[in-house]
């Protein structure tokens, strides 16, 4: 599903659409337009998600709650715009339902410990993508034997750095936690952001995530649902993908090489060992009789040593490179 040295951008729209599958629909074309690689909702059926002793928490959701027939459309409309799509489950009926029209599962970081749930999304043999908040690295490692108990391929799975607040704080981003699961695990790493604006993402790039999920909305002022808050609108999730792209490409390959620009710079750049007087047929060569300048033309600085007591086997004039043959 991914390609190799490019980040997959998610646009996490999660209950953004809050809905309203027009709005949700809107989401999906201006995440096209930004240049992501995928779009990612929440589905859930509310009595198997929150307690409906939580009245007013169970409102908001059962008013957030889309039907099968509406993401079903979502899906199309996603994949027409040559994008994922990707879901996260909150209940297993969504998940068995859900089996059928996404391209790839995410587990949430509240839901890393139901294992129930997980094992039926694992069963389905598509690419999986958990989110880490909320777990130390022992439960990380207890979760992926669990994987393994249940067959599933490491191959086909990611992680998710991530910090369970809304919003995230600079202070708690704590993203060298991409480069040690890295180190550490061996499955890919991606990071789930929750902080404000682009800079987590950013970072989590250049320390080499895999995934980058960015929450996603029309408008950060869109209403009192926190996640608008904490969400790039259109234009910064574009210009997050911009950058996300450029720094692909500064990063370049894992190997040093010379650059092509940097060979044709390097006459130019490089200094040769020089004749700073006009030196005679049978001279001796001695440090005072040198000089080491730009450009490159002759003998490199680092062969002084072993010309130095040389004769010279022909008349060398002033300011003219000094080159293997000319000397004894």
């Amino acid at each position: 599903m991914f390609k190799k040295n490019k980040t997959f951008i998610i646009a996490e729209i999660g209950n953004n659409h809050e809905g309203d599958i027009k709005i949700a629909k809107k989401l999906i074309i201006f995440a096209a337009k930004a240049g992501v690689d995928a779009v990612k909702f929440q589905t859930f059926n509310t009595e198997e998600f929150v307690n409906s002793n939580e009245k007013k928490r169970f409102k908001r959701f059962k008013k957030f709650q889309l039907t099968e027939k509406e993401f079903t459309e979502l899906s199309r409309f996603a994949k027409k715009r040559k994008l994922k799509f990707i879901s996260t489950p909150f209940d297993i009926k969504s998940a068995k339902y859900l089996n059928k029209i996404v391209d790839c599962f995410k587990i949430s970081s509240g839901d890393n410990n139901y294992f129930q749930l997980i094992k039926q999304v694992l069963t389905f043999k598509k690419y999986t993508i958990i989110s880490t908040g909320l777990l130390s690295f022992k439960e990380i490692k207890q979760l992926i034997s669990f994987v393994k108990k249940n067959k599933f391929p490491l191959s086909k799975l990611s992680l998710l750095h991530c910090v369970s607040a809304y919003p995230v704080s600079a202070e708690e981003a704590n993203l060298s936690s991409i480069s040690f699961l890295k180190k550490n695990l061996n499955v890919s790493i991606g990071y789930s952001d929750h902080t404000s604006g682009v800079e987590a993402s950013m970072i989590a790039s250049s320390l080499g995530a895999e995934i980058i999920e960015k929450h996603f909305t029309l408008d950060k002022n869109f209403s009192k649902f926190r996640d608008h808050k904490l969400s790039s609108d259109p234009k910064e999730m574009s210009r997050l993908v911009s950058l996300i792209r450029k720094t692909e490409t500064m990063l370049g390959k894992f190997d040093k090489k010379i650059s092509k620009t940097e060979i044709l710079n390097k006459k130019a750049t490089r200094r040769s060992i020089y004749a700073r007087f006009d030196l005679k047929k049978k001279e001796i060569i001695t440090y005072n009789k040198i000089k080491i300048v730009r450009p490159e033309n002759g003998l490199s600085p680092y062969k002084l040593s072993r010309i130095i007591g040389k004769k010279v086997l022909k008349n060398i004039k002033k300011n003219e490179p000094i080159k293997k043959e000319f000397l004894k």
